[in-house]
């Protein structure tokens, strides 16, 4: 009763009068579709010769292009981070300071209830389904948010938890960055922005002479932070940024996509012998995701703020921690055989996700983002 009131009263104290919500419609947009990259690599195959046997032209581009879908976890560390730092950033101009406690207050209500019980639910399918598998050093990586370098040490379990690792990553980055901007001044901030940047790369070629497993490349925080520095310094930079007009947002969103097929053509992620190429292709992945983020800043494109796809967009952290879940019930329903059919469960498997994603919104994130509300001294997006 004692701490319940001693946080009220400091959300009373605290909390200062906000004109309007700082929110852009355009991000939940992007948000939307980072997910649905990594849903088509999740579900279609990488090989050549799977599209060949369409009769696709080019079929090693089909191959490297759903391949490249898992460059949308770049565009989600570019996203959040460029969020965070805005808020931050806003947070101590309209307050004169930034309130940790209330952070991560925020942070707990907003990541920790879902995220949990998809630990909860990967536990319970281990123990009772045969294809199933999360071991406890898995779960306690997950518990202790650095289930990341988990998957990097043992490779990825064959687990619906296994989106999780990026959850490890980004409460990594909300346990130090709010720190830093609350003790460092623009500039400061600046420079942190670039080391961090510089930090992926001399880390990945750190991994490759060491000749450690490649999975230390694609999992590692430190081997992924060039995405999350490179939203970093676009909020930072924000408002002096040029204007856009359509034709270079176009430009920079093509590019970065272009970028993500080409470096993901020859990529290895997984564990395994790695060389050189993986420095530049991960760097080339990370510079593409924060071209696709400078790209769609503030654009009015019905494609990124349409009805439909903001909708989708703010339940995207359910989609993405879900998705596994609403494959394995198609598959479990269905037991595809032919190839046909496969890719019919896995459009039913979208349709699925996409349901228990709503569900998940408005039965297990919304009542917990309510009570965040109360902790924000600079509102964000309205539940």
């Amino acid at each position: 009763m004692g701490l319940s009131t001693e946080i009220l009263s400091e959300v009373a104290s605290s909390s200062a009068p906000v004109s309007r919500r700082f929110y852009q419609p355009e991000l939940d947009g992007l948000r939307y579709y980072a997910f649905l990259g990594v849903f088509i690599c999740h579900t279609l195959p990488f090989e050549a010769s799977f599209y060949r046997g369409l009769h696709l032209p080019l079929p090693w581009l089909w191959g490297a292009t759903v391949k490249s879908g898992a460059a949308g976890v770049d565009l989600f560390f570019a996203l959040s981070a460029f969020l965070i730092t805005s808020l931050l950033l806003k947070e101590k101009q309209e307050t004169g300071g930034i309130s940790l406690r209330f952070f991560y207050y925020r942070r707990i209500l907003r990541i920790w209830p879902l995220y949990f019980l998809v630990i909860a639910l990967g536990v319970v399918l281990s123990h009772t389904m045969a294809k199933q598998s999360l071991p406890w050093y898995y779960v306690a990586g997950y518990l202790l948010f650095i289930g990341n370098w988990v998957h990097a040490a043992f490779g990825r379990p064959e687990s619906i938890a296994f989106p999780l690792w990026t959850v490890s990553i980004e409460e990594q980055f909300y346990l130090i960055w709010p720190v830093m901007v609350k003790a460092l001044d623009r500039h400061g901030m600046i420079i942190s922005g670039i080391i961090l940047f510089l930090l992926a790369t001399v880390c990945r070629i750190g991994f490759v002479l060491a000749g450690v497993s490649g999975g230390f490349i694609y999992y590692g925080s430190t081997a992924r932070c060039d995405s999350i520095a490179l939203g970093i310094l676009l909020a930072l930079f924000a408002d002096s940024l040029p204007k856009l007009t359509r034709g270079v947002r176009l430009l920079l969103v093509a590019s970065g996509l272009a970028g993500w097929i080409v470096a993901s053509a020859w990529l290895t992620d997984q564990p395994g012998p790695i060389s050189m190429r993986e420095v530049l292709g991960r760097l080339i992945i990370a510079l593409s995701a924060g071209a696709m983020l400078y790209g769609c800043l503030h654009s009015r494109s019905k494609l990124l703020t349409g009805t439909w796809v903001v909708s989708l967009g703010k339940v995207s952290y359910g989609l993405y921690l879900l998705h596994l879940i609403g494959l394995l019930i198609a598959k479990s329903l269905l037991h595809p055989v032919s190839g046909t059919a496969q890719l019919a469960t896995k459009a039913f498997g979208f349709v699925l996700t996409t349901i228990l994603a709503f569900a998940s919104y408005r039965w297990v994130e919304s009542p917990f983002l309510r009570l965040k509300d109360r902790f924000a001294r600079v509102l964000s997006r309205p539940v």
